[in-house]
């Protein structure tokens, strides 16, 4: 339902309406302030990061403005003037540009799927609020609007008096008005089209303009990522420079996106991210958004939102993409979200990630596991029916990768065909271990060492860092159950594999689910992540 205000069009994008709870918020609002900026002015500019007002003020005729208001108390004095206060808002826009689509909500319902449709189609978002003394903005309206956007400009407006200089907005484009009285509003209109001055708040709000997002560069943000890492995530999981070098160095499989410091240069935050095959025909991919770190002391500036918004856009529009992961499947920087490690679950949550449930891909918890030889607890009772295990040879690679990708999709283990098929046609096939029955490949395991020459320890870094003594185990497909019998076995021929290359540990990455059997066996826990991810 749009505003009287409004131009109507005849297209059909312009014919949707909205069933809405028009009744007013409750609550008195305070009297708007007469001034908010330094010389008297009624709407100030917070902050214009990413410099999307001058998108607005270089409009197309056909772009169409989504203006999003609050449903809020009328201000007027006449008991009976029930108009929405937001109008002129709506009337002052539409005089300056002829495509403005009011679209109100409530408190209550907050942005709701129909909202979702309105901004899908705009150009151009403004997002009001109307506040109560001492109300905080609701973030979580303003995070959904943003992410849902797809980076296109998004405005965020705070009508409120007095001003809170308590709360962070963490938005690139933030207004403040001095409430939402018809003059402050009209101020408002002129003030996002560049027709008088941006006013600065009176209070000190000088926020460096941190938010443009550009292409990383390893050599000049190299050192300071190392640094920001460390500082975020440490204890097993520190980094040396050729490590985390080598972990981002992915020519035509990775993107990785930062914001810098205008002044110095330093990298306040990064976002990681990689593509990796799914099947052999190259069509399907899986996105990982690998690392999402910023500075401690830039936090809830809107650094963090920006790189998310940025690199999920990105990903979507690859094609191919039919899973997005919120870690990493390879190279495995972290699986997902580590258990140990501080982590704000109800910021991910906003943007559409589920992380509390324990089902893959919602927050299953998942293991890195660690095997010391000497408390290896198995006993053979192989018999002539029993699988046989053996390595790999170029002539079993056409078959082991059709059954490493039925069984690896069947799994929902995306990734792994990619890992197998790097070993095509290299000596490293001998690292493949295969279960053989009736002469059929019915189990396939990864195994590598720190200096193999394989591509594989390049991938899984952490076996490396814990020790030269340690080998790794990855990617294990079983094809038939009961799948117990066949993994243990399979486990041993690994190690025997491994021990003969002068391992003395095993380290196996990603296990989902049977935590207690590995530990019966003799494995120990090494880290746990929450498995997330979403389909596209």
């Amino acid at each position: 339902m749009a505003s009287s205000h409004t131009q109507q069009s005849s297209s059909s994008e312009d014919e949707d309406e909205m069933d809405l709870d028009n009744r007013p918020e409750s609550g008195p609002l305070a009297r708007p302030s007469t001034t908010v900026g330094n010389d008297g002015a009624l709407a100030v500019v917070v902050r214009d990061a990413n410099n999307w007002l001058q998108n607005i003020r270089s409009l197309r005729e056909a772009d169409v403005v989504i203006l999003l208001t609050p449903v809020v108390v009328p201000i007027s004095p006449d008991p009976t003037d029930l108009s929405d206060p937001f109008e002129p808002l709506g009337r002052s826009l539409a005089r300056r540009h002829s495509r403005i689509r009011q679209v109100p909500y409530t408190r209550r319902n907050g942005i709701t799927s129909t909202h979702l449709g309105f901004i899908k189609r705009g150009h151009i978002i403004i997002l009001c609020f109307a506040l109560r003394p001492g109300e905080q903005v609701p973030l979580e309206f303003a995070d959904i609007t943003f992410a849902v956007s797809d980076n296109k400009p998004c405005i965020i407006v705070v009508c409120c008096s007095p001003i809170d200089a308590a709360q962070v907005i963490p938005f690139p484009t933030v207004i403040q008005t001095a409430g939402y009285s018809p003059p402050a509003l009209e101020s408002t209109a002129a003030l996002i089209f560049g027709e008088q001055p941006a006013a600065q708040l009176g209070q000190s709000l000088d926020q460096p303009r941190l938010w443009p997002v550009d292409q990383w560069n390893e050599a000049r943000d190299l050192s300071s990522v190392l640094e920001l890492w460390n500082q975020n995530i440490n204890g097993r999981f520190t980094l040396d420079h050729q490590t985390l070098a080598s972990l981002l160095r992915r020519p035509g499989y990775a993107k990785h996106y930062v914001v810098r410091d205008n002044r110095t240069g330093a990298v306040l935050g990064i976002c990681a991210t990689y593509l990796a095959y799914v099947d052999k025909e190259g069509e399907k991919l899986i996105a990982s958004l690998a690392i999402l770190l910023v500075r401690s002391t830039h936090r809830q500036l809107g650094i963090g939102l920006s790189l998310h918004s940025h690199a999920v856009s990105q990903l979507k529009r690859t094609r191919g993409v039919i899973r997005l992961q919120l870690g990493s499947t390879f190279p495995r920087i972290l699986y997902g979200p580590p258990s140990d490690i501080q982590f704000n679950e109800e910021w991910f949550r906003r943007r559409g990630w589920q992380l509390n449930k324990d089902v893959p891909g919602q927050g299953q918890s998942t293991y890195d596991l660690l095997l010391d030889f000497g408390k290896w607890r198995y006993n053979d009772h192989s018999s002539p029916t029993k699988p046989v295990f053996r390595l790999c040879t170029q002539e079993d690679m056409a078959t082991v990768l059709e059954m490493v990708e039925n069984t690896s999709a069947r799994q929902g283990r995306m990734g792994w065909f990619d890992q197998y098929a790097s070993l095509m046609n290299i000596p490293n096939v001998k690292d493949i271990v295969l279960g053989i029955e009736d002469d059929n490949i019915i189990a396939t395991a990864l195994t590598y060492t720190p200096s193999c020459g394989s591509p594989i320890p390049s991938n899984l870094p952490w076996a490396g860092r814990i020790g030269d003594d340690v080998g790794g185990v990855t990617c294990i497909c079983i094809s038939q159950s009961p799948r117990g019998p066949v993994m243990t076995g399979l486990l041993n021929a690994c190690i025997e594999n491994l021990r003969s290359q002068g391992m003395r540990r095993m380290f196996i990455d990603g296990v989902a689910g049977g935590l207690d059997t590995f530990k019966q066996l003799g494995f120990e826990e090494w880290a746990r992540y929450r498995d997330v991810w979403k389909d596209t």
